[in-house]
Order: structure tokens, then sequence, then C-alpha cells
């Protein structure tokens, strides 16, 4: 896990070294998280929350308008659902690299249609659930029993979805299920997590 994250740094870089910048945007996002694996970890755990970013987008050629855009966010999610006789809670945060391949679609001069697809490097820094006045740190090995019941720190996931440039205004729409498990226990039940994002954005050139 740790190659492959030196290994998105490393490719991130050689991206800013290779071709010339030619946009930033910052942005926000509403994020619903839910998991692939009922049977582990049920709809008490879906955490909802904000992402804060910034792309850094690079033009790969002058004659088509193709971009490789790289940057950096950091997610908060957080959860709460009744249940007999108590509450759960859950909270979730990381921060993650993405890479994407971005084609975009010029309507006239103030108006562009963008797709994109690519692969996020992300580091879980925070996964712990509140139920029935009992804690549970989903990172720690003490916590879930052992080191290879615990939740993976570092992860491997995917992303792909469209956007709508109205000027520097940027709207868009994005899914990302992980393609690494963010668990998985001894006895083989494992689970991911997947993820729907709305964003605002504000380009600067």
């Amino acid at each position: 896990m740790k190659k492959i994250f030196a290994l998105a740094v490393a490719a991130v870089l050689s991206v800013s070294a290779a071709w010339a910048q030619d946009y930033t945007r910052l942005q926000a996002s509403y994020v619903s998280h839910f998991m692939t694996n009922s049977a582990v970890a049920g709809k008490d755990i879906e955490p909802k929350g904000v992402t804060l970013g910034a792309v850094l987008g690079f033009s790969v050629t002058d004659e088509l308008p193709i971009f490789v855009e790289s940057g950096a966010n950091l997610t908060w999610a957080h959860g709460a659902m009744d249940v007999p006789n108590g509450e759960v809670k859950s909270t979730y945060m990381n921060f993650a690299i993405p890479v994407n391949g971005v084609y975009k679609f010029e309507i006239n001069d103030k108006v562009a249609i963008s797709g994109f697809a690519g692969l996020n490097f992300k580091v879980n820094f925070l996964a712990k659930t509140k139920a029935y006045g009992t804690k549970t740190n989903w990172l720690s090995k003490d916590d879930m029993g052992g080191r290879d019941n615990r939740a993976n720190i570092f992860q491997l996931g995917c992303q792909f979805g469209a956007g709508v440039h109205l000027g520097q205004v940027y709207l868009g729409y994005e899914f990302q299920p992980d393609l690494m498990n963010f668990q998985k226990f001894e006895g083989g039940k494992a689970h991911k997590w997947m993820a729907n994002y709305i964003t605002v954005g504000f380009t600067i050139e």
C-alpha cells in the first residue's frame, strides 16, 4: 500500500514537470458514502459530509481539448441512525490525491461540458463508530481484534463523472468506488467504500 501511495505522488509530480499548468480550480463537494457489503456494515454506517479540494489542470495537446488533472482533497463525513435502545454514530475522514484524464467540449467561449475518469490514492486517518456507549476505531488493531481485521490506511480507488463549466464556475458530479478493500476480516468478509459527489468549484486560469 505504501509503495502504491509513493507511486501516486511520483505520478503527480511527473505530470507537473511534463506540462505547463493551464488552470487551477478550488472546489467543495457534498459527499454521500455507502458500503458494498451490507452484511458487514449496514445502513447505520453511511456517513455524509463535505470534501474540500484543489485541482491543477494541464493541457496534453494543442490539437484536442484533452487535459490531465491532479490535485488534493480532504473529506469529512458523519452519519447517525437510531437503532433499538440507542443510536449508532460514525465519523470518517480521508486525504486523497486524484489523477484524471479529462475531455472538454466547448459549446461557446463561456460554456463547456467535460467528462473525466481516473484513479485516486487515499489515506484514511479517521474511521470511528459509537454504538450503545462503546467507541470503535476501525483503524485500530486493538479495537478490531487484530491487525488482520483493522481497516486499511492506504487505498487505491477510481472515479468517473462529468462537469459543466459556466465561465469560471464549475458544477460537477462524480462517482467514486474503491478498488481495494477498506476492511477485510479473518473470516473472509470484506467491504469497500463507494461515494457520490456533487461539486461546486471556481476556476482560475
